[in-house]
């Protein structure tokens, strides 16, 4: 029965990559050659403190289209272009912030394989600040190692793991961010329609490797929606639950938010 749906699984694939329930985590398996997926991503990050009054309701929204191709059996390109939109009391209204390119190459498949790996490397440019949107040119190098594993007796759960790390150059101040991420997701296929789950987020950072900027750690649940044609969406509402200096109970809301919610929708051709 396993290696029945094992086949039916590796069938269904063959045009496209796995269906992914999650938002902050990536699966291990890339788009077959010639495939295209297009993604709008939406992220709000809501009651942030950065001052008093107005401003400690801060909201900032940051939007991001992505385009993926399939390039071989084992290789895709991500293209992303980034907006961002705040309202604070001192910037309100919608901005260009920056771009990115992306490779990823499938190390071993989670369908033919107990495990499924791959490396991911993005270079990306910045202008607007995440924290205050202030304008300033950032540099940065993300490189992901990917982990996914599909269990159950017809395969319908998924776990992936992504660890993270990135450096973020700002030529004008001569500084430098270094941060590293742990995400991790669990989904079930309720049908051939629904995913729902669990993602968890952990993040560190550190201005100029030895000086900590803060730690934190967000918790929620996912879903995702699916139809025959190729189109899908997908939300994660988060929560942090620890964060590192603490400054509003054990949270810490002057780098982080305490809560985050991401939706993608796209399509596959």
């Amino acid at each position: 029965m396993r290696s029945l749906s094992a086949l039916l699984l590796v069938a269904a694939s063959a045009g496209f990559a796995c269906d992914n329930p999650f938002t902050y985590s990536y699966l291990t398996e890339t788009l077959k050659p010639g495939k295209i997926t297009i993604e709008q991503w939406a992220t709000a990050r809501l009651g942030r403190d950065i001052g008093a009054g107005y401003d400690a309701r801060y909201r900032g929204f940051d939007f991001k289209t992505e385009i993926e191709q399939g390039i071989s059996e084992n290789e895709q390109i991500s293209y992303y272009i980034n907006y961002r939109y705040f309202d604070t009391a001192t910037r309100e209204g919608l901005q260009f912030d920056g771009f990115q390119i992306a490779y990823m190459r499938m190390l071993s498949d989670p369908d033919k394989n107990s495990w499924g790996h791959a490396i991911y490397i993005e270079p990306g440019y910045s202008q607007a600040s995440g924290k205050n949107g202030s304008f300033r040119d950032q540099y940065s190098l993300e490189l992901k190692y990917l982990l996914q594993h599909n269990f159950g007796e017809k395969l319908d759960w998924i776990y992936a793991a992504n660890l993270v790390a990135e450096i973020e150059r700002t030529p004008a101040t001569d500084s430098d961010a270094v941060s590293f991420k742990i995400t991790q997701g669990i989904a079930h296929e309720i049908n051939a329609n629904w995913y729902a789950g669990l993602e968890a987020v952990a993040s560190v950072e550190w201005a100029e490797l030895n000086n900590f900027e803060y730690a934190a750690i967000f918790l929620g649940p996912c879903v995702r929606y699916q139809n025959e044609s190729g189109f899908f969406t997908v939300v994660t509402a988060l929560a942090q639950v620890y964060g590192s200096p603490a400054d509003k109970g054990n949270l810490n809301v002057s780098e982080k938010s305490p809560y985050e919610v991401r939706i993608k929708a796209g399509i596959n051709f």
